[in-house]
């Protein structure tokens, strides 16, 4: 019989209908029908030997599948391995396997647990190592573990230790249990608040703390709700009425979770307000990329060709961040240095006396170069004439103590100037000028003492106002004329005209010694006599002399020169070792100083200023600064650092110094005395005798 098509634009009543179960997967991995009447049983082969049921072989190549031993991979995978995928390789071996297996029964006697512990244990290093075939190494990583079940894990590892298949753990484990968010109470968190709440938390000033409204816990609050956010979150999804509640519908904190995306104006949230993503997102964008390791470290295996002077001038306006990265080494040797200073100065601050200014120096270098090398005292020396806020004398010292440093060839830095200041002048006046140089050295056509190269330094540095006014209209010396000569002593540019006509007759004379010239332009040029006379300092600028100098050192400085009439040069050469307390005396090359009681005093309070601020200075000397108190080399002070001292007082070192000197000169007439108690020539204490009793000369002083 031929059916008919139903028709659905019939009015069909309720009939029963048959329901169905739908499993998505059972134990075995697929679903079998409702009703097994109709499946044929399946047969099981048996153990010839033993006569018990045989499971058939089970190796999924599709789980875990290997790869080819030695294969690198990009991303080590993060599996999560359940029963399901133990149940599909449990007939899975290797050829350490049977020694896999000896052992796990070998721990399970150890232990006195069931074979079923054994088997347990056997599952997970089946499991271990599978991820370890499918990753191509040789070994088992322990981290492959954490991928599968929990059970039998610490049986696993020791199995694998035994044999000497495991890899200690370079991840380590997750050391915060998941949890419930402090605020929202919601679930799956690892920290204490949720990212949510967290936000809230630092935005206090969108967020204020206060009693929640609904729950009444103090809590980061919405400013115009009063709500917390755990409550708006509740309120938003179950509606306006839940407002008088104060239960909480708790929530996954793990994504997919409840955001608080809302349209405008509801419950009051401020819709103009970024995200703590978008803030998130902002900051990312604005932070610098991460900085790398400089490409030009220095291997020092590598042979130089030629030595050149690098150019630090790009890298010294650099900033901390805009430098390279520092390598492991040169990290360590920078901690190194800052360790070196604080146990210098005994100091919790980092960056003291200069430390900021060294240690800027020392991570340029090592930025750029490395530490692998020895760093050059050049390189350092370079730095530092490019900016005030780095210096280089410090890290010099650490360096060399170190063993780290190339010294820096000797430069006679007077014979530098000598030859910048030359090098101004054209030709041929240069090479005269070079011609004087090398007669005052000793190196002429004749020979005799030569002079101290600080001494031609000066020389020169006095003489070039004059030459310079010259080389206005000529280029040569040898047109110099004796009316040149006069013109130049009646207004002296540089000085005063006798110390100008004492130079230009000197640089005249080696011209001529050497055949520069034939005429010496300065011959039958005489200055009238005008002897100074060394005066008295009035009492008014000398009353609280000492009070007027401002540090320990300059008042030690200022008694040393007022009292004992001892110059800033000859102050700085004092060493420790020459003060003696006890007996009341400081040695000085040539002279001894017995100490006033003024004198001992301001040296004792030094002393104590000296150790309290400097407690492992090395120094020899006895006047140090900050810059040269952690030296190594000991230098003394400078005399830029003396004259300041000095300058405080409105008065030179001269002045005290000719001063004193005068003032006991009236006292006694003899200059022997004078000569021993200051340490002076004959021909200045005779000077000063007459100075100060000009009655017994025959001459008469205004």
């Amino acid at each position: 019989m031929q059916g008919r098509a139903p028709d659905f634009d019939e009015d069909i009543g309720p009939e029963g209908i048959q329901l169905m179960l739908q499993v998505g997967a059972s134990r075995r991995g697929h679903a079998h029908p409702l009703s097994r009447a109709a499946v044929r049983p399946r047969t099981q082969r048996r153990n010839v030997r033993t006569g018990r049921k045989q499971r058939p072989h089970q190796d999924d190549p599709d789980v875990i599948p290997a790869v080819m031993p030695g294969q690198g991979i990009f991303f080590p995978a993060r599996r999560t391995i359940g029963a399901q995928h133990l149940e599909r390789i449990r007939d899975r071996t290797w050829p350490q396997w049977p020694h896999l297996a000896a052992l796990a029964a070998e721990l399970a006697a150890e232990r006195g647990v069931s074979a079923s512990w054994r088997r347990l244990v056997l599952k997970m290093v089946r499991a271990a190592m599978s991820m370890r075939d499918a990753d191509g190494a040789h070994l088992v990583a322990e981290e492959y573990l954490d991928q599968g079940p929990r059970n039998g894990i610490g049986g696993a590892i020791e199995v694998l230790r035994r044999a000497g298949l495991l890899r200690p753990r370079a991840v380590p484990k997750n050391r915060w249990p998941t949890g419930s968010c402090g605020h929202c109470g919601c679930w799956g968190v690892t920290a204490g608040l949720c990212r949510g709440c967290e936000s809230w938390k630092h935005e206090s000033t969108l967020y204020p703390a206060g009693d929640c409204a609904r729950c009444g816990r103090t809590l980061p609050l919405s400013t115009t709700t009063g709500l917390c956010r755990g409550c708006l979150i509740h309120v938003r999804e179950h509606g306006p009425h839940t407002a008088g509640h104060t239960q909480l519908q708790l929530a996954l904190g793990k994504r997919p979770v409840t955001q608080l995306k809302h349209p405008a104006h509801f419950l009051g949230y401020d819709t103009s307000a970024t995200t703590h993503r978008t803030r998130a997102r902002e900051r990312a964008r604005r932070r610098p990329p991460a900085r790398l390791i400089s490409e030009h470290l220095v291997d020092p295996r590598q042979v130089i060709l030629f030595p050149a002077e690098r150019d630090w001038g790009r890298l010294g306006s650099l900033t901390v961040d805009e430098l390279p990265a520092l390598a492991p080494a040169a990290q360590q040797l920078l901690d190194a240095f800052t360790r070196f200073c604080r146990a210098q100065l005994r100091l919790a601050d980092p960056n003291p006396h200069g430390h900021a200014a060294c240690l800027r120096a020392l991570r340029i270098v090592l930025a750029h170069l490395g530490a692998a090398a020895p760093v050059h005292e050049t390189d350092l020396h370079a730095l530092a004439r490019l900016d005030p806020n780095i210096s280089a004398h410090r890290v010099i010292g650490f360096l060399t103590q170190i063993g780290h440093l190339v010294p820096a060839p000797a430069v006679d830095h007077d014979q530098a100037a000598i030859d910048r200041l030359t090098a101004t002048f054209p030709e041929p006046m240069h090479t005269e000028l070079q011609q004087w140089v090398s007669v005052l050295k000793g190196e002429g056509r004749r020979r005799h003492q030569p002079l101290p190269t600080i001494t031609i330094r000066g020389y020169l540095w006095r003489v070039a106002p004059v030459l310079r006014v010259w080389s206005e209209n000529t280029t040569t010396l040898a047109s110099i004329t004796s009316q040149d000569i006069r013109n130049v002593l009646a207004h002296p540019p540089g000085g005063s005209a006798r110390a100008a006509h004492h130079l230009l007759r000197s640089l005249f004379r080696a011209l001529k010694q050497q055949r520069v010239i034939f005429r010496d332009p300065t011959a039958g040029i005489q200055l009238p006599a005008n002897p100074r006379v060394p005066r008295p300092l009035p009492g008014d600028r000398l009353a609280g002399l000492i009070d007027r100098a401002h540090t320990p050192l300059g008042r030690l400085l200022v008694a040393l020169i007022a009292i004992h009439a001892v110059l800033p040069s000859q102050a700085a050469a004092i060493r420790l070792s020459g003060v003696d307390l006890a007996h009341g005396h400081v040695r000085l090359p040539g002279r001894t100083l017995y100490l006033d009681a003024l004198t001992a005093q301001l040296l004792t309070n030094w002393l104590a200023h000296r150790r309290q601020t400097w407690p492992a200075c090395t120094n020899p000397h006895l006047l140090v600064s900050a810059q040269t108190a952690l030296d190594p080399t000991g230098p003394p002070v400078s005399d830029t650092l003396l004259r300041y001292a000095i300058g405080r007082t409105r008065l030179t070192a001269r002045a005290l110094w000719q001063d004193r000197i005068l003032a006991e000169a009236r006292h006694t007439a003899d200059p022997v005395h004078l000569m021993r108690l200051f340490g002076i020539s004959d021909s200045t204490a005779m000077r000063y005798t007459q100075a100060a009793h000009p009655e017994k000369t025959g001459r008469l002083h205004p």
